[in-house]
């Protein structure tokens, strides 16, 4: 007899046979597409762990790194969007680059609550030092497809970042900010010259 805290699977679900179909088998669960990229991701994270391990550097840091260098002086609600992390991620990634010294953070002098955030030489040569392997983490990654399967694979991964929404437009983040910023600096110095 089973003690009195054992609980069969029927009798948790109501002893309701049907529900017992509905759910999924962890073989299931490993065939749906989320459980797969979730998978590929880690893939993606220890190849590129293997090949930077040197540089002493997470995906999420030299991503960082790579859009301060494109788009030097963006604050860091920018540069998290730039990557796609969130707000809590983008924050952790910023505070250890700013510990070792690879970026950091410029006060705005007209407005002391505003900052942007800027690569430092160690930045750049940290950059330029883990540029290579970090392309080498993409050919390794792509290695298990057929070359003209890639192209095919890297499409289908845009459509569907696009089709959810999820594509990242620089311009978007960075050109406009940039544009607004200028019309009210140029504003700004009309009204002072008046």
């Amino acid at each position: 007899m089973p003690p009195n805290n054992f609980v069969r699977k029927n009798d948790a679900m109501g002893s309701n046979e049907a529900n017992l179909f509905d759910i999924e088998t962890p073989a299931e669960l490993y065939g749906r597409a989320g459980f797969m990229v979730k998978r590929l991701h880690q893939v993606a994270t220890a190849l590129f762990d293997e090949e930077c391990r040197q540089f002493k550097m997470t995906p999420s840091q030299y991503q960082a790194l790579s859009a301060l260098h494109e788009y030097p002086s963006i604050d860091q609600i920018a540069l998290g969007r730039l990557t796609g992390q969130d707000r809590s991620t983008v924050g952790l990634v910023v505070r250890l680059l700013l510990d070792r010294g690879l970026i950091r953070r410029v006060v705005n002098a007209s407005d002391k609550r505003r900052a942007s955030l800027k690569l430092s030489p160690a930045g750049v040569r940290v950059l330029r030092e883990a540029a290579p392997a970090a392309r080498q983490v993409q050919k390794r990654f792509l290695a298990a497809l057929p070359e003209e399967d890639r192209v095919i694979f890297k499409s289908l991964l845009k459509k569907l970042v696009d089709g959810h929404g999820a594509n990242i437009e620089p311009a978007s983040i960075v050109v406009k900010p940039l544009a607004k910023l200028r019309q009210r600096t140029a504003a700004a110095v009309k009204k002072n010259a008046a």
